[in-house]
């Protein structure tokens, strides 16, 4: 089979690999479609990987299934999750599923930008079916369900504001995911023109200086950080949803956090119960995924795909091997 492996942060080469065979409890797909992440083209994420084939928003067909599996049949087409937590452990057990050691340890081989993919076994209960939805659709379950969990850990409700920074495919989806749970208003901070009149158009009203109860930062970027903070009321959350350079700061005002109550948290990743989430919400249309595909390449095109990513010139790029 074909595989793009990243060899280095901007160097892609497409390789000939052995076609991967399941192993005990496994399953083997063949990849459908396969989204760009951010963390994709995330320097400070990535270069602790490499060389490595990426891509982890996957959708595919099952070739083969060991003996034992019964979970799915040869010829299913699945979403597939690329970690799966222990369930009982004592992080799980706290709601830090994302935290666990078996999630963290959990992987598809050799990712998702190739033509094949072996699915482990602590994954393949996790294989969720995509039905009559479109393989390209599929791909934007595992984003929704970081979204997702982004929201609920910070607690948004229905009648509580929120603002947005942003407007990338996640912010499109977390404005998107809040109006499905009732927030109101939903607020947007965006420089590019283009991605502000698209967030506008997904719903979002854009922010002046009111204050909101929870802030979804979809930037590693310090400044965009603090003003978010800036921007919340009394007692309000700051959720920072972007992996940012290893010892960098944030800027924020230990001060006015403290005088004000704000509570910052993060959110990585997504549980089983987010993905599940996350393919009801799009399966059901309450969220029109397809609507920010901006590129679909071929898996020889891989690197063009995570350069259009990068530059922020793709709200959406998809792999189609």
């Amino acid at each position: 089979m074909l595989a793009a492996r990243s060899t280095t942060l901007h160097d892609v080469v497409v390789e000939e690999l052995p076609d991967p065979i399941a192993g005990p409890g496994e399953v083997v797909c063949r990849v459908l479609a396969c989204g760009v992440c951010g963390s994709d083209v995330s320097d400070a994420y990535v270069a602790r990987k490499l060389p490595a084939v990426l891509g982890h928003e996957v959708v595919g067909e099952v070739l083969h299934a060991s003996a034992g599996v019964t979970q799915v049949a040869v010829g299913d087409r699945v979403v597939i999750h690329h970690h799966a937590p222990c369930g009982a452990c004592r992080r799980c057990r706290r709601g830090h599923e994302t935290l666990c050691d078996q999630f963290r340890s959990t992987a598809i081989h050799p990712g998702g930008f190739a033509e094949q993919v072996r699915v482990e076994a602590p994954l393949v209960p996790e294989l969720l079916a995509l039905g009559d939805l479109d393989p390209l659709a599929g791909t934007f379950v595992e984003p929704l369900g970081c979204v997702l969990r982004a929201l609920d850990r910070a607690r948004l409700t229905a009648g509580e504001s929120l603002l947005v920074v942003g407007a990338g495919s996640n912010g499109l989806l977390a404005i998107a995911a809040a109006q499905a749970r009732g927030a109101e208003p939903v607020w947007i901070r965006e420089p590019r023109e283009e991605r502000h009149r698209l967030a506008e158009a997904w719903g979002a009203a854009a922010h002046t200086d009111e204050p909101v109860d929870v802030a979804f930062v979809t930037t590693a970027q310090p400044a965009a950080i603090a003003a978010a903070a800036d921007a919340l009321g009394p007692g309000g959350t700051l959720c920072l949803y972007a992996t940012t350079k290893p010892g960098a700061a944030l800027g924020l005002d230990a001060e006015q956090l403290f005088r004000r109550e704000i509570t910052v948290l993060t959110s990585w990743s997504a549980g089983p119960g987010d993905m599940r989430a996350a393919l009801d919400l799009i399966a059901g249309g309450r969220i029109d995924a397809l609507a920010l595909v901006t590129h679909r390449v071929g898996l020889g095109e891989t690197a063009r795909a995570l350069g259009l990513q990068r530059r922020g010139e793709a709200i959406k790029a998809v792999v189609l091997p």
